[in-house]
């Protein structure tokens, strides 16, 4: 298969995100998307801008020490990389990504603990987003690009968890 050098620049940085080994049939996957596949992507897309503004947000309060700061940006940059793989594959698909973003109600963010607290509501909101996605995404290929995406967002999710519990208890029939 060959693949345009315009073709590897409109995936931005999807091959950061899904590997050289998936990329090429990331893209020819996304060329032949059907419309509704399009859809969940056009959504998942709209679900990271989301993301990137609320970590954006929550960076502005001025109540993240530093440690913690550090890896919202690190979140943040993965939705980044999320956004821009899922902006990929629709230009691939010939058509332009959307530019929305979903309306945030925040709760009262008085402090770190809050932040956190609602960062793992939203993280896992996306965990489950892309999960109900997977069997719904007709090309199984960009089935695949999900699930990677749902990886990162559960390790989101977990972090996130530690960190308010200080704990591996909620864990604790998991870990041997």
């Amino acid at each position: 298969m060959q693949v345009s050098r315009a073709k590897l620049l409109g995936t931005g940085t999807a091959l950061a995100m899904i590997g050289p080994s998936l990329l090429g049939p990331f893209i020819t996957a996304a060329e032949a998307a059907s419309e509704g596949d399009i859809k969940i992507l056009q959504s998942a897309a709209m679900s990271e801008r989301t993301a990137i503004k609320a970590y954006t947000d929550a960076a502005g309060t001025g109540l993240l020490s530093p440690g913690v700061l550090a890896v919202a940006k690190g979140f943040m940059a993965d939705h980044m990389a999320h956004r821009d793989a899922l902006e990929g594959a629709i230009k691939a698909a010939g058509m332009t990504p959307s530019t929305g973003v979903l309306a945030i109600t925040y709760p009262p963010l008085k402090s770190e603990g809050d932040i956190l607290k609602f960062a793992e509501t939203l993280e896992r909101g996306a965990a489950t987003a892309y999960l109900s996605s997977i069997p719904n995404l007709s090309d199984r290929g960009l089935a695949k690009v999900a699930a990677s995406i749902l990886g990162v967002e559960t390790t989101h999710v977990a972090i996130l968890e530690y960190t308010l519990t200080k704990s591996t208890e909620p864990y604790k029939d998991f870990v041997s």
